[in-house]
């Protein structure tokens, strides 16, 4: 039977105070959820997730994801260490090269993102180990594991990320894709210099209710920023919507989500509908499904009270 695990990620550059953050995660706590994540659009994940973190006392709290650029992975490993020791090791560092028209805005040059991300994540490690070089003082080992997941959206980056990564980070795949990541996953992690198993989450946009033309419209204004990303629409040309990507190398943004692509990867229509799809997400291979509420701390916790179990 599919396990029942749950998580929560938050956009909290889009107005949120601190207040809110600590608001919607005592909620995510108290609801059930497994752990809350938070995107770094406009905002600080890694500050984020230390607020999320203080503000509650069992849920796992993480980023999702970190752009790599923004942190030499000293400071990242360092961050991440105080993180896991402050929650008593609730904490999931999640990684990412962000998009190009974002690090394009802030001056980074990602051309070599693939092996960026590798070398990344091999260096936070070694400081997170205590075996990097002493600066003012010697390196110490950190007091609590911190597992590492890797943003991918291609499947030849899940492969090369199931190569280093604890986890997976996709988002806006289809269980579909999902089932025909596995084997992607299986040859990376074949790989791996300490094979195991690989936790696959999955970033589902979530818009509940009953009228599902509206929430259609709410869908494409909320994810028509994704339309201008690559590797969005690289993605979504493999996964059979050639049309709609054409459509967004166009400029028609919001256009090219079709009826079809937005069934494809969102949680949308009412409770009972979502949950089935949940559980198609569950069967092709997810372990660990993270809902992604629309904008804003109100739909948020509209989300985490509808899919709750309570305390």
């Amino acid at each position: 039977m599919p396990s029942e695990r749950l998580a929560v990620t938050v956009v909290p550059g889009a107005g949120w105070r601190a207040a809110d953050i600590r608001q919607v995660a005592r909620e995510a706590e108290q609801a059930g959820f497994e752990a809350m994540f938070s995107t770094e659009v406009n905002s600080d994940t890694m500050a984020t997730a230390l607020v999320m973190g203080a503000a509650t006392e069992r849920i796992t709290v993480g980023t999702w994801v970190a752009n790599i650029y923004l942190r030499h992975p000293y400071v990242c490993a360092k961050g991440a260490e105080l993180i896991a020791d402050d929650t008593g090791g609730r904490f999931v560092l999640g990684l990412g090269v962000s998009h190009g028209p974002v690090n394009d805005a802030l001056g980074v040059d990602m051309a070599n993102a693939p092996d960026d991300l590798i070398a990344y994540v091999r260096a936070v490690r070694a400081w997170l180990a205590g075996d990097g070089p002493a600066t003012h003082l010697p390196q110490h080992a950190a007091a609590h594991r911190v597992p590492i997941h890797l943003a991918a959206l291609g499947l030849r980056a899940a492969e090369r990320a199931a190569t280093v990564a604890d986890g997976l980070m996709p988002t806006m795949w289809s269980p579909e894709r999902v089932a025909k990541s596995a084997e992607y996953i299986a040859r990376g992690r074949a790989r791996a210099s300490e094979p195991g198993p690989v936790e696959l989450t999955l970033g589902l946009p979530t818009f509940l209710g009953d009228d599902l033309d509206a929430l259609r419209e709410t869908a494409r204004a909320n994810l028509a920023l994704y339309t201008g990303f690559p590797f969005f629409r690289r993605m979504w040309r493999e996964s059979g919507f050639p049309d709609e990507a054409d459509a967004m190398d166009r400029g028609e943004g919001a256009a090219g989500l079709s009826d079809a692509l937005l069934d494809s990867f969102c949680l949308i229509g009412p409770l009972s509908r979502c949950r089935e799809r949940l559980d198609e997400y569950r069967s092709a291979g997810v372990d660990l499904p993270i809902l992604n509420p629309p904008i804003g701390p109100a739909a948020a916790l509209d989300v985490i009270r509808a899919f709750g179990k309570g305390p």
